[in-house]
């Protein structure tokens, strides 16, 4: 029985959003005085980029293991 049938692509597709939003805010950034906005800003973003990637990890491997469960079956 299927449990999680959703699909990993719209969490992966989230994940690259977020880092490339990090990025071009990064590069904006460049060149302006530092402040420690920036850095927890960047920060922030960086963890909430790591979360989603590591989400959609375990629902790729969280679906590939129910796939073949069920195909042993």
């Amino acid at each position: 029985m299927t449990t999680n049938s959703r699909s990993a692509l719209p969490t992966f597709l989230v994940a690259g959003i977020s880092l490339l939003i990090a990025v071009t805010t990064g590069l904006e950034w460049v060149g302006k005085p530092f402040r420690l906005v920036h850095l927890v800003t960047i920060i922030g973003m960086g963890m909430f980029t790591g979360v989603l990637w590591m989400q959609a990890i375990f629902r790729v491997r969280q679906n590939r293991a129910n796939r073949d469960g069920a195909s042993a079956a």
